[in-house]
């Protein structure tokens, strides 16, 4: 030590007692310290649904992503970090004119330049079915692993699959096992006699087979690479105590922070997801101890967001470049001006969206001519927004990158119904569908299959019908919703025409015709409730609404008709014609009585009644619901 330098008393206790004059008295800090340098640490760099996204793009003014700078950053981290490995959770293929040209050529050696590890397989690597992903995957230079997929029927694609893979890294053995979708053959309709392992309720059975193997072989750390979703990888690492880490994909969560899952035996496992198209890279930084656990305080989670802060690594955009020489003009070809943005972000979007209604209008456009007067299109199948500025081919080819065709055919009212009963079952998520020539408001919060309150078809005169159940309507929808997409069945279809128009195209001669578009508000489908607003019981013919909402704001609107409209000052309502008949607040046992007999002596005709209440939650956030249609006269 150099002269006048300070020291702390804890490093004069630790010199004195190496020196021998006094036994060696350990602090705290310094077990701690011994303690971590004895355990094991690993850096794990993630991405999950690329979809082809080689290419940065912009997004609201920025220029994001980019797989040669995702490159730089997983080489800069190799070299100046030890044991990294990077991990691709699948989805790597279909998004742009990438895979539309090379069909997964370019996103295979994308990951190779790149430096990737291990990759498992996404339902949209199937695309152009099994034998092609077989032959595109034959050139990784990565492992390709996933538990729960037979693929025996396409031998040269069960000879890349492994269930797992067993790293040995700095004399410590890691496992990590991969998993695809369980729901797999609803979602790839091209798969060849490939299936999962495990559905329904025993799922997880690949996956618990699979890490009992690791630990019988002596692994102690086990990594699962999964394209299951957010919600089906919490519950992996909930059930399997013995998983350490999940690294996820296929519902394009971002995960800015990491899902942490407790186990009882005082273990902890990490959940975790960058979101899509590269816009960030994850990275994990993890310390375990001797016996194989997560050492919490010490293990880190962060995304990387891909700006053009980011150096590029310039033998992967050499490479694309090069590639990327065939379509390079698309991106320059304008073909419309969006006079707004059209987003894509349907997570809280339970009425149409903007970039919905405007596909389901091109695919009515281009359908006429067939006789369709409805139009389908599920959500899974937008993969963009459409920002506000001019439209290039090659966006529009983004928000529509699958090879899907527009079908038209003729339903009966009762198999239109089904439809859109399934369309709103579940969560808001891809096989929620947007709609054009129709109208319709269901209740979430009823039994499946009986949520529809209320659905009108326009006929060709541009009136509303409410659906019969053996009316006849000719519908115009994708091939692959059609065909059973996401468990969709259009029962006893008539007079099927197959347009062999693909949607991309649809889109763009829609937009040629119409030179600009505009987003529109909601104003064809929405949710309400059946609860909130009843006729009352007794003799005052009123309308009764009940919720435990005291001093909630109401908006009494009236119209002519059950339908969908938007309002400018209350936004969507389930009424036809509406206008506000009254504004009032829950009184303090969170009710309030409209009299029947005013809002019909000051109304002429038919007149149903519709209550929009806004109240708070304990979080501050606004709910908004709306209740379903009365008929007042």
């Amino acid at each position: 030590m150099k002269p006048g330098a300070k020291f702390l008393a804890s490093e004069l206790i630790i010199t004195i007692g190496l020196l021998g004059s006094i036994p060696f008295i350990a602090t705290d800090a310094a077990k701690a310290a011994q303690a971590s340098q004895e355990n094991f640490t690993i850096t794990i760099l993630h991405s999950n649904d690329l979809h082809s996204h080689e290419d940065s793009f912009l997004e609201k003014g920025r220029n994001v992503g980019g797989m040669s700078r995702i490159a730089h950053l997983i080489k800069t981290t190799k070299k100046n970090t030890k044991n990294v490995l990077a991990v691709d959770a699948g989805d790597i293929f279909q998004g742009t004119p990438y895979f539309e040209t090379y069909k997964g050529q370019v996103e295979v050696e994308s990951l190779n330049k790149a430096g990737y590890d291990i990759y498992t397989i996404g339902n949209h690597e199937f695309d152009e079915g099994s034998k092609n992903l077989g032959e595109k995957l034959k050139l990784a230079k990565f492992d390709v692993i996933s538990a729960n997929l037979d693929a025996s029927a396409v031998p040269d694609l069960a000879a890349i699959v492994k269930p797992s893979v067993i790293k040995t890294i700095d004399g410590q053995k890691v496992a990590f096992i991969g998993m695809i979708t369980p729901v797999l053959n609803e979602m790839a309709p091209r798969l060849d006699g490939v299936k999962v392992t495990g559905t329904g309720r025993n799922w997880l059975e690949p996956l618990k087979a699979e890490v009992a193997k690791m630990k019988s072989q002596g692994v102690n750390k086990i990594f699962v690479v999964s394209h299951c979703g957010v919600d089906q990888e919490k519950e992996m690492a909930e059930n399997i105590p013995d998983i350490d880490v999940v690294v996820g994909g296929h519902s394009h969560t971002r995960l800015d922070k990491p899902i942490i899952v407790k186990h009882d035996d005082g273990s902890s496992a990490f959940v975790v997801q960058t979101g899509c198209y590269g816009r960030t890279l994850g990275r994990l930084d993890l310390e375990f101890d001797k016996d194989g656990k997560l050492v919490m305080p010490q293990s880190k989670y962060r995304l990387i967001n891909i700006t053009d802060k980011v150096f590029q690594d310039a033998d992967l955009q050499s490479y694309l470049n090069e590639m990327g020489k065939p379509f390079a003009a698309l991106a320059t070809t304008f073909i419309a001006s969006a006079n707004g943005n059209f987003d894509n972000k349907f997570k809280n979007h339970p009425w149409d969206s903007p970039i919905g209604d405007l596909i389901c209008d091109a695919l009515a456009d281009s359908g006429a001519e067939y006789g369709a007067t409805i139009a389908l299109q599920n959500r899974g199948g937008i993969r963009g927004p459409l920002e506000q500025g001019p439209v290039s081919i090659q966006r529009v080819r983004e928000i529509l990158p699958f090879a899907n065709r527009l079908m038209v055919a003729t339903l009966k009212g009762d198999a239109l119904l089904q439809v859109l009963e399934k369309s709103v079952s579940g969560m808001l998520g891809a096989r929620f569908l947007d709609v054009k020539g129709l109208k319709f408001a269901y209740d979430p919060t009823l039994e499946t299959g009986k949520r529809i309150v209320f659905a009108f078809a326009q006929n060709k005169e541009g009136q509303w019908e409410r659906i019969e159940a053996n009316g006849l309507y000719r519908v115009g929808v994708n091939d692959f919703t059609f065909g059973g997409g996401e468990g969709y069945e259009f029962k006893d279809p008539k007079d099927v025409v197959d347009t062999k128009l693909r949607l991309s195209t649809v889109m763009e001669s829609y937009l040629k015709k119409k030179k600009e578009v505009t987003p529109e508000p909601p104003s064809r489908m929405m949710p309400v409730s059946t609860n909130i607003a009843k006729l009352d019981s007794g003799k005052s013919k009123a309308i009764l609404i009940d919720y435990p909402a005291p001093g909630a704001e109401l908006n009494i609107v009236k119209g002519s008709g059950q339908g969908v409209s938007f309002m400018k000052k209350i936004g969507i309502v389930p009424l036809m014609n509406p206008s506000i008949y009254q504004q009032a607040k829950m009184d303090d046992a969170g009710q309030y009585k409209i009299d029947l007999a005013q809002v019909a002596a000051k109304s002429k005709g038919e007149t149903w009644v519709s209550v929009i209440l806004k109240a708070k939650d304990n979080n501050g956030n606004t709910t908004r619901i709306a209740s379903a249609p009365i008929k007042v006269q």
